[in-house]
């Protein structure tokens, strides 16, 4: 295990009000930011989890995994002591087969993984490389009550792999906000209205042209989410501060407006969803980026706060270098914030945070294609 020290920043001060917040806001009123710099210990092996921040954190916060997907390998890396674990392979073809090309993976449990393909479907496999379920996203029955062009995009499942929750595609037409439930047992689904999301398709994007025998198709979307925290979910998107808590035992659903001040809550400029040239399209992206970006939550069980980032792009000339204004978020279990700052003097972009653990915030970081981890901390 190697160890880099990076640097030491002292944030300034924030305060906030409110008597029920008044331990929390002291806690931070003043922090500083401390932080240093490990690299993974992989042996003789060579570890590609190095060269992506694609990462997959068990619920215990014990081991990383990453999916190789040209070697079929799913590398698991012990976060606790820093090195690769093991590598496992898996099958691409016969009755363990989980696809020509899975893309991606999700955690189920760190007894069930689920791989997504291409092709428009899901398997599920045992760890130890059993499948256990072959599911098409293109049964009708899945698909009942969507529009034509819409097709689901598996976001997460729940802890005993009975549920599968799914965003909804659409890369031609008008964006769909809601959630998708997939009882994968007895292939049902039910549909979680997500009312205030809806507004994301004010800032989709998306130019098409003909191609010959196929269609070319250039989309920006804001980014619809889930993360679990404990034993509910919470639905989040890149363009709004604001997020939804779902309780799946009692099908509850709460919105809760979160509240900056360094930074506007949300997008808001007008775009053409539907430019005429890619030139135009290109622009628009541009403009998109100049707005408001939101990371998803992190949850630090040691402090019982979350961690959020957020940055925007400024405005450039030609072929001026990119530069942004990033921030920290500081917010408490109620979802109010207790701390905010920017950080745009330490990170020129948002770090790509994976977990937080003991209090630390863990970020990838490629050390010449070696596993990286920025491990930050809030004092």
């Amino acid at each position: 295990m190697k160890y880099f020290t990076l640097l030491i920043i002292a944030l300034a001060m924030f305060s906030c009000g409110g008597d029920s917040e008044q331990r929390l806001a002291k806690d931070y009123a003043d922090f500083t930011l401390s932080m240093d710099t490990v690299v993974v210990d992989a042996g003789e092996e060579i570890l590609m989890a190095g060269t992506s921040s694609n990462l997959k954190i068990n619920k215990a916060g014990s081991k990383l995994y990453f999916w190789d997907v040209k070697a079929f390998q799913l590398e698991l890396i012990d976060v606790e002591n820093l090195i690769l674990e093991e590598k496992r392979l898996f099958e691409r073809e016969g009755p363990n087969g989980v696809g020509s090309y899975p893309y991606d993976i999700h955690l189920i449990n760190d007894e069930k993984i689920a791989f997504n393909n291409f092709t428009q479907s899901i398997i599920l496999a045992k760890m130890n490389g059993e499948v256990i379920k072959h599911l098409s996203l293109n049964n009708e029955l899945l698909k009942e009550g969507l529009d034509e062009g819409e097709s689901l995009n598996p976001l997460a499942f729940s802890e005993d792999g009975k549920l599968m929750y799914c965003g909804i595609n659409n890369f031609f037409s008008k964006s769909n906000s809601n959630i998708v439930v997939v009882d994968l047992e007895q292939e049902q689904t039910q549909v979680i209205t997500l009312e205030a999301f809806q507004k994301r398709e004010n800032f989709r994007v998306t130019f098409s042209k003909s191609n010959g025998e196929y269609m070319e198709v250039y989309a920006d979307v804001p980014k619809l989410e889930v993360i679990s925290h404990k034993d509910q979910l919470i639905f989040w998107c890149d363009a709004f501060n604001a997020i939804y808590r779902y309780d799946p035992q009692s099908a509850e659903l709460r919105l809760y407006e979160i509240t900056n001040s360094l930074f506007p809550n949300e997008k808001s400029g007008t775009y053409s969803n539907d430019p005429d040239t890619i030139e135009e399209m290109q622009e628009m992206t541009k403009k998109l980026k100049e707005e408001i970006l939101f990371s998803k939550l992190f949850w630090d069980a040691s402090n019982n706060v979350f961690y959020r980032f957020a940055s925007f792009n400024l405005p450039t000339v030609g072929d001026e270098k990119v530069k942004s204004k990033v921030f920290i978020s500081i917010i408490d279990e109620n979802f109010e914030v207790i701390g905010e700052q920017e950080i745009s003097d330490i990170f020129n972009k948002v770090p790509s945070a994976l977990f937080v653990k003991n209090g630390l915030i863990y970020c990838y970081l490629n050390v010449d294609d070696e596993l990286g981890l920025i491990r930050m901390k809030i004092n």
